[in-house]
């Protein structure tokens, strides 16, 4: 299977991907802001956004390849490209962490550095808790160490894994933390050590658990349903029904569209009342895995009548096909995620303004676009509201 083409980024308005539900609009006060892991999927959208908004942005990643500092300034009008910083560093080593933190002191610092697949976690466990766990206190601890003054908030993305298995219809931020999969383990070690370094030394953290992240350039076709879906579906060598695992017909799980991600980072970062505090943030909608591959299938083979409709026909007559695999060691299923997000939305008025459908026919347009059409760049969310 090739590769997505890399190319100049198509921008597609926020308007096409949102439904109009209230929500306020995320602002970011001048200076400038660190984000770790901001060449990744969710960074790179949070850093391209910051740069809309007018302000400086140092990246801290450890990909030392230039593929993805080149797309990320591809996808960056070109006057906002001097107020980037990139940083080839890791955040297990503290003497990266301090080469980044010499562009301070920061606004905010929004820390999504991790190793974010399930599966690739479980076969390095030590390279898992290094970086999610010990990754987590090594910033804290150089934030509260430099010799600038603290940011405003140092938001950390955690994620739903951290409570196990769901007793009764949604989790709450009381609920018990049952995370015991290596991933989810590890996530949850620095969930906590965020909490612990705002009670014991007063760093101002925000802990926010996140859902099922879909959108435009989310390159894990390997492991994330979603992309590693139209991965497929959109072969070139011709369209491929996606895979349901067997073990995941009866799972259930919470999604959310990027730039809502965005939104609610840029809103725990800008309220006060946050700092301090762990929140839930709620998706756009509970799908069981079978329901959100149909959806999938569907939104493609729509898109595709426009331009291709024997290739349309092609993608629904496959639909999808079930595969058994054997389980990972280390990987702990869950059945039933939900979260309540009642806290997070009293806090800061945050509602997912995006239905899952809107935004799944944007995260088609760009992959079809990448597997297709060599001459289109990525389609990327919105940068603007």
């Amino acid at each position: 299977m090739k590769p997505v083409p890399e190319a100049s980024p198509q921008i597609i308005g926020a308007a096409e991907a949102r439904t109009g539900t209230e929500c306020p609009e995320p602002r970011a006060e001048g200076g400038r802001y660190l984000v770790t892991g901001g060449l990744g999927f969710v960074g790179s959208h949070l850093v391209r956004h910051l740069l809309a908004l007018g302000v400086q942005v140092t990246v801290l990643d450890s990909d030392r390849t230039s593929t993805r500092a080149d797309r990320l300034r591809a996808g960056v009008p070109a006057g906002s490209v001097a107020r980037l910083r990139i940083v080839a560093g890791d955040v297990r080593r503290p003497e990266d962490l301090h080469d980044a933190l010499a562009d301070g002191p920061f606004r905010a610092v929004f820390h999504l550095a991790a190793y974010s697949v399930i599966e690739r976690a479980a076969q390095d466990p030590t390279g898992a808790i290094a970086t999610n766990a010990i990754g987590t206190v090594n910033l804290l601890d150089a934030l509260r160490r430099a010799p600038s003054a603290l940011p405003d908030a140092v938001v950390i993305a955690s994620t739903d894994k951290v409570y196990g298995e769901m007793e009764g219809s949604r989790y709450t931020e009381q609920s018990a933390l049952r995370g015991i999969g290596i991933y989810d383990a590890a996530k949850l070690a620095g969930d906590v050590m965020g909490q612990a370094f705002h009670q014991s030394f007063g760093v101002p953290t925000v802990v926010l658990r996140l859902c099922n992240v879909f959108g435009p350039d989310d390159r894990n076709s390997r492991y994330r349903l979603v992309p590693r879906s139209l991965s497929l579906i959109f072969d070139p060598a011709g369209p491929l029904p996606p895979e349901l695992y067997f073990e995941s017909i009866g799972h259930w799980r919470d999604y959310i569209y990027v730039d809502d991600v965005v939104t609610a980072l840029l809103l725990a970062a800008g309220h006060p009342a946050c700092r301090g505090e762990v929140f839930n943030v709620a998706g756009c909608v509970n799908l069981s895995t079978p329901e959100v591959l149909r959806r999938v299938v569907e939104a493609a083979a729509e898109y595709e009548r426009r331009l291709d409709p024997e290739r349309a026909e092609r993608i629904m007559a496959n639909g999808f096909r079930v595969v058994v695999r054997g389980q990972t060691p280390g990987v702990t299923t869950i059945s039933r995620q939900h979260l309540d997000g009642t806290k997070f939305a009293q806090t800061t008025s945050f509602r997912a303004r995006t239905d899952f459908d809107h935004g799944l026919r944007v995260t088609v347009r760009a992959a079809r676009a990448g597997y297709l059409d060599p001459t289109a760049g990525p389609v990327l969310a919105g940068t603007t509201r």
